[in-house]
Order: structure tokens, then C-alpha cells, then sequence
């Protein structure tokens, strides 16, 4: 159940979604080259920061005892040693940015709700609201001058609360006479859901953008990654969105739309099934839907990533995670293994079938399945032989992924019944 009147922020300076630590002198070193969300090289140092200001994230999923970690390399930021610009006034300390849309929207904004509560509740005047960016490599100056968010990413920011104007990038290191640096109000993979007064901060910034659940034209929805099938996605798909279809859902590509379009297409809808990926993360940015949502997994641990997120927010969820991951073939550049959030996933056509019928009430033909397993054979060939073709850093990285790939492809009992591509797909 959610409150009909959410907490109004303003009301009273003792109501914040998390804790705030007010700073003189501190230092911000921007992320070093090579830092991850695992991994970052890069933030506050101070004598006076606990280390719950620090980056965190909840440990892996498959851990048998998930739990709060600490990701910020903290021995990194005690050995550094260099020549400090000097930043006078006051400013707010807004963490990491990395590159990936899911990874930005699940970890690098959830201490933006310092920002609205610090100037209408204690009139605080920030100079600036300092991030710092993913970089692969170290910056040249032109590289540094030039550097640009993508426009989604400043779409969300200001979505929050913060003007455009007031994003701060820092690629040196640099001394504040004044920092206010906030805890993130949630967390990647927690498995608690966020407090009610982050969410009635949410509620709020809906409000504050006109998200609102009468003006949607379409109550049934699935959430495609069709366009990303190379990059994370499960094969099959295209024949999915044809069963969809005929049962009267809207096919909606994300990536097509602005962020308030996206926001008003999920808070407008009755239904909402959901391929996983980053649109899910989207739904972060809300603080209540009406809809119930489905998700069909491409990882079998998806429901450790996602639950605490719905929880807060929906009436109804449900996961189908009958799934097995295919190997990665994608080698990121100077990469030593293949990015297995780019790996391709097979459904196990009856589980998914039986779901939906059963969960989505979908109307299906008897030869809907055999016609679904011909596009899943046709996704595995193209994803493996369009990755067979390209020229990575590593060939030996590459050898062993395709390797692997190949000998999980001729595991799936499915392919035992159709006419396979055993000329691609062969061990060398």
C-alpha cells in the first residue's frame, strides 16, 4: 500500500532519504583510467568521511550472504599524493558517472535527492554538483574541455532535480573549501527495498515532470531489446513481439523515446512485460506504478537484481527466469574476457509458453512453438557468426569464448530436433 500523501520533504529538516556529511577542505579525486563499478579509483578523501559516503553496492548475487560493500578503492585515495586546484564556495558531491545507461541509472544517481532538500529546506546555494566521469584512458586538456554527458544522462539529472548548469565534471584533482557529500538513498543489486521518504522524494519529482498514469494510450506494453541483440538480449525475440502483437500489447523500444516518454508509457500502463536490461532501471526513477510486471529474464539470477526495486513500487511482479545463458562472444576492447552482460540467452520454450498462457493469458496457436524455436536457431547462428567475423585484441581470448559457446550450443537439448548450422558452428 502506498500513502495518498506523500511526505512533503520541506515539512521537516529532520526527514531525509539517507545521512549527509558537511566537509571543509575535502578533496575529490576524479576516477583514474580503468576504474569500474566494482572498482572505483576516484572520490572523496577527508578524515572526516565514514565509509557509508563511499561508493557501495551490494555484493554479487550468487554469494551465499549478499551484503553492503564498499567499492571505492580507498587505499587508492590514501596513496595518492599531487598538486590540488582549490574550489572556493560550496558544493555537492554527486559520485561516479559510468558509461553504461543500467549502471548509471542503478548506481550513480541516487544521491541526487540532496540536491532539491538542501536548497528549499535549508536554502543552501550550491555552486555546483561535482561528478565524476567513467574514462577508459587518462583525458588529454582538449579531450577534458570537450567532454560531453550524453543528453539521456542529463535528461535524468535535471528529471531529479538538478539544472544542467550546476553538473560539475571533474578530471583533475581538487580541494573544496565547503562539500556536502550525501549516501546513496538505494543500491545495486540490494535486496532491500528503498525507505518510504526516498520514495515520497520520487513521488514528488513525478509530479514536479507531469508523469501521470491518465494520459498513456496503450495499457498493455512489452518492453523490447530486439534492437540489442548482439549486446544482451535473448534469441527468439522478434517472434515473441509477434505473439505480443496479435494479443493486443504495444511494442515499445525505449531507446526510441525521450526519458518522459518512457517514464509516462510505464506509469500509464495496466501491464507491463519487461525483457530484462536496463529499461527496468528506468523504472528507479518512479516511486509508484499501478501496473502489474512481468519479466522475462535472459539470466536465471535476475529476481536477486530487480526484486528490492519492485518491491517498493508495484502491486504485482513476476519473474519468468526458466533460462539458460549462452557464453559471451563480445571481447571488449583491452579486455582479457568476454562482457557477460552481452551474452545471449535461450528461453526453454515449454516453461515460457506455459507462462504465457498462464501468467499473460495470451492466446497461442499450436504451431507458435515450433515457430519460435526456428528464430532461436536463426538468433544463435547470427549472434555466433557475426562475433566469428570480428576482429578482436585477443584472438586467444576470442578462441576460448567461441569455444565455449559452441559447446553449450550442442548441450541444448532443443537443437537435437531442428536442422543445425554445423558448419559455423563447428569445433576447431
Amino acid at each position: 500500500m502506498y500513502d495518498d500523501n506523500p511526505i512533503d520533504l520541506t515539512d521537516n529538516i529532520e526527514l531525509k532519504p539517507a545521512d549527509l556529511c558537511e566537509l571543509e577542505s575535502a578533496t575529490i579525486l576524479p576516477m583514474a583510467a580503468g576504474s569500474n563499478p566494482g572498482n572505483v579509483k576516484g572520490g572523496v578523501i577527508s578524515t572526516s568521511l565514514k565509509s557509508n559516503f563511499h561508493q557501495g553496492r551490494w555484493g554479487p548475487i550468487h554469494k551465499a550472504q549478499s551484503h553492503l560493500e564498499v567499492v571505492t578503492d580507498t587505499d587508492f585515495l590514501r596513496s595518492w599524493s599531487g598538486k590540488l586546484s582549490v574550489k572556493r564556495g560550496k558544493y555537492l558531491f554527486g559520485g561516479p558517472i559510468f558509461k553504461n545507461f543500467g549502471h548509471f541509472l542503478a548506481e550513480c544517481i541516487h544521491r541526487t535527492w540532496a540536491y532539491e532538500l538542501q536548497s528549499q529546506t535549508y536554502d543552501v546555494s550550491y555552486a555546483g554538483v561535482v561528478f565524476l566521469p567513467q574514462c577508459a584512458k587518462k583525458l588529454n586538456f582538449i579531450q577534458k574541455y570537450n567532454y560531453k554527458l550524453p543528453p539521456v544522462f542529463i535528461e535524468v539529472l535535471g528529471y531529479l532535480g538538478i539544472p544542467a548548469k550546476k553538473i560539475k565534471l571533474q578530471f583533475s584533482a581538487s580541494s573544496y573549501e565547503f562539500l556536502d557529500v550525501p549516501e546513496q538513498a538505494s543500491y545495486f543489486r540490494s535486496q532491500l527495498p528503498i525507505n518510504n521518504i526516498y520514495k515520497s522524494f520520487l513521488i514528488q519529482r513525478e509530479r514536479k515532470n507531469g508523469i501521470r498514469t491518465n494520459v498513456s494510450l496503450h495499457k498493455k506494453v512489452y518492453v523490447s531489446r530486439l534492437h540489442f541483440s548482439l549486446r544482451g538480449a535473448y534469441a527468439g525475440e522478434s517472434y515473441l513481439e509477434v505473439l505480443f502483437k496479435r494479443n493486443g500489447f504495444h511494442i515499445f523500444y525505449p531507446e526510441q523515446h525521450t526519458l518522459t516518454e518512457q517514464l509516462q508509457t510505464y506509469k500509464g500502463a495496466d501491464e507491463l512485460v519487461f525483457a530484462e536490461g536496463g529499461a527496468l532501471h528506468v523504472l528507479e526513477l518512479l516511486g509508484e506504478l499501478d501496473a502489474s510486471i512481468y519479466i522475462i529474464a535472459r539470466r536465471p539470477s535476475c529476481p536477486g537484481v530487480f526484486k528490492a526495486i519492485l518491491e517498493a513500487r508495484v502491486k504485482k511482479f513476476t519473474f519468468f527466469t526458466s533460462v539458460l545463458t549462452l557464453p559471451s562472444l563480445f571481447i571488449p576492447k583491452q579486455s582479457k574476457r568476454a562482457a557477460h552482460g552481452s551474452a545471449l540467452s535461450i528461453l526453454k520454450p515449454n516453461d515460457l509458453f506455459d507462462f504465457l498462457q498462464t501468467e499473460l493469458s495470451l492466446a497461442l496457436d499450436t504451431s507458435d512453438i515450433d515457430k519460435f524455436e526456428d528464430v532461436v536457431h536463426q538468433d544463435v547462428n547470427s549472434y555466433y557468426e557475426y562475433y566469428n567475423m570480428l576482429d578482436t585484441d585477443d584472438e586467444l581470448v576470442k578462441a576460448k569464448a567461441i569455444r565455449s559457446f559452441v559447446i553449450q550450443v550442442h548441450k541444448l537439448p532443443s537443437f537435437t530436433q531442428h536442422q543445425f548450422n554445423d558448419r559455423a558452428l563447428s569445433l576447431k
